[in-house]
């Protein structure tokens, strides 16, 4: 049995460790993260049977499923009274997913380099 998820820096997940029980019930207002965490697990899934870039792609390519809002949360955002908007980054985004379980656990990261461009001739 999975007892821990645990996702950074997918959509609007930022930073999340979620215990789980033999059963877990998300609930939450709309824009919460319900969406982000279901799929976040079905990701995860994906991975471990072979199906990422297949999986990514499907969600518009892994610049769709980083975390897009500030590097750091000033007292005006956690105290509500800011907006939490996106960014330009300073440096490297990363996707981590995880879980443990009874005799098994997993973890991934996914890395963009905000460096690397394509270009065209």
């Amino acid at each position: 049995m999975i007892h821990t998820l645990a996702i950074t820096g997918y959509r609007s997940l930022r930073d999340v460790k979620l215990a789980l029980g033999e059963v877990t019930v998300v609930t939450g207002a709309n824009g919460s993260g319900k969406s982000s965490l279901y799929r976040a697990l079905r990701l995860l899934s994906d991975v471990a049977q072979g199906r990422v870039v297949a999986s990514l792609a499907g969600e518009g390519g892994l610049s769709s499923t980083l975390w897009a809002g500030p590097e750091r949360f000033s007292r005006e955002m956690r105290e509500g009274t800011q907006a939490i908007e996106g960014v330009v980054r300073s440096g490297p985004v990363s996707l981590k997913l995880g879980f443990s379980g009874d005799d098994l656990g997993y973890a991934i990261r996914a890395l963009r380099d905000p460096h690397l461009q394509a270009f065209r001739q």
